[in-house]
């Protein structure tokens, strides 16, 4: 019989973050943050992202599995992140949209 190893802060905390940089992202780009500006919503996103991939990587480094979790959560955020900037900001270009 195999023993479960406990899953550390670290990286309970990664995933978290990732979960809640994915929610805040989707809120950002499919509806109008709490500032009335959607890029908003989307940074706080990808900067949780960035948290959730180095929370991750601490915690991969301790053993725990949630690391790998993060740090996939993180990537998806940055990936489709950096996908949503290049493909709006022509359009915002476009229509004269200021922040």
């Amino acid at each position: 019989m195999m023993k479960e190893k406990e899953h550390t802060n670290v990286g309970i905390a990664s995933v978290i973050l990732g979960i809640l940089g994915l929610i805040l992202y989707f809120i950002g780009l499919f509806f109008y943050s709490f500032v009335d500006n959607r890029l908003y919503g989307i940074i706080i996103g990808i900067i949780l992202g960035i948290i959730a991939i180095i929370l991750g990587y601490l915690a991969k480094k301790q053993g725990d599995n949630y690391g790998t979790y993060g740090i996939s959560l993180g990537i998806l955020i940055l990936i489709i992140g950096v996908l949503t900037f290049l493909l709006t900001i022509p359009a915002y270009v476009e229509t004269g949209y200021s922040t």
